[in-house]
C-alpha cells in the first residue's frame, strides 16, 4: 500500500535554512531555524526567512526535506549553508543528497543517512524508476495541445544549457495544465520528467515560449516568486519494497490561483 507522507508525518520547521543548534531533533519536535551565514549570491533573494520547511519522511536510512527556493542543495562549503549541512546538523550524523535541485527550485529532496542503500538508490535514479513530478508556473497561456516536449539539451557555458538541434542529450517532459491566472497571463502546470537533464523543465518551458516565472537565465528575470517546485517523488524503498510517495507543499509565496487543489 502506498504511503502518502503528506498525510502521514509532517514536521514543521520555521526560519529555514540553518540550525541554531546541532542537537538531534526527534521526529515530532519543532525546531527554530535561522540563517547564520550570509550570502552575496544575487539569486538568494528568493529565500524567505519566515518560510516553513517540512521533514517529509525519515527512517533509519533516508531523509526527505522540502527545500525552499534560494538554498543550495549541496556545495555551500564555508561560504553559506546548504541543505546537506543543515540536514547533517539536524540528524547528528553526516547526510548526503541523492540528487540535486537548482538553487531557485523548491521542493522534495531525498537524502541518505547511511551508506546501506547507496548502490540501490543510484540505480533507481539512473533507471528513471524515481518518478519526478514538478509544479510550474509559467509566463503566458500554455497551448492546450502541447502535452509533451522532446528536445536535445547541451551545456553551452558554465551553468547554462540550451535546447540544441544535434549533439545534445535526449530530454523528454510531459505537461498537464492545472490552472490559469484570472488574466490568462500565466499558467500552472504539472510536469513529469521522463529524463533528468540539468535545467530540463526550465528549458522545455522556454522552448514552448512560456518560461518559468522568475527565471533569470531562460525567462524574463526577477519576480516575487520562482515558479518551479519539485512537487512529488515516488519510488519503492530499497530496503522494504514499500511504495513511498513524497509530496511537498508549494511555497507560501505562490499566488492564490495556483494553491493546492
Amino acid at each position: 500500500m502506498a504511503v502518502n507522507i503528506n498525510e502521514a508525518r509532517l514536521v514543521m520547521i520555521s526560519k529555514f535554512p540553518s540550525l541554531l543548534n546541532s542537537r538531534r531533533q526527534t521526529p515530532n519536535t519543532p525546531s527554530n531555524l535561522t540563517r547564520t551565514k550570509p550570502t552575496d549570491n544575487p539569486l538568494a533573494y528568493h529565500t524567505t526567512m519566515s518560510n516553513q520547511t517540512d521533514i517529509l519522511f525519515e527512517d533509519a536510512d533516508l531523509l526527505a526535506l522540502n527545500k525552499p527556493s534560494g538554498l543550495l542543495t549541496e556545495g555551500g562549503g564555508e561560504r553559506e549553508d546548504d541543505l546537506e549541512q543543515i540536514a547533517t546538523r539536524l540528524s547528528g550524523k553526516t547526510v548526503r543528497c541523492c540528487h540535486r535541485l537548482d538553487r531557485l527550485t523548491s521542493g522534495v529532496v531525498l537524502l541518505r543517512k547511511t551508506a546501506r542503500f547507496n548502490a540501490e538508490l543510484a540505480a533507481l535514479f539512473e533507471s528513471h524508476r524515481m518518478r519526478k513530478l514538478y509544479w510550474a508556473v509559467v509566463e503566458g497561456a500554455w497551448p492546450a495541445k502541447i502535452a509533451k516536449v522532446e528536445t536535445q539539451i547541451a551545456a553551452v557555458s558554465p551553468g547554462r544549457f540550451a535546447n540544441v538541434a544535434t549533439g545534445g542529450k535526449s530530454a523528454v517532459s510531459t505537461f498537464r495544465v492545472l490552472g490559469r491566472s484570472p488574466d490568462d497571463q500565466r499558467t500552472w502546470l504539472s510536469v513529469i520528467l521522463k529524463t533528468g537533464r540539468t535545467h530540463q523543465v526550465r528549458l522545455h518551458c522556454a522552448h514552448v515560449g512560456c518560461p518559468i516565472v522568475g527565471d533569470p537565465v531562460y525567462g524574463r528575470g526577477a519576480a516575487n516568486f520562482f515558479g518551479l517546485h519539485a512537487r512529488e517523488l515516488r519510488f519503492r524503498h530499497p530496503g522494504t519494497g514499500q511504495e513511498i510517495n513524497l509530496v511537498a507543499p508549494q511555497p507560501n509565496n505562490w499566488p492564490e490561483w495556483c494553491r493546492e487543489m
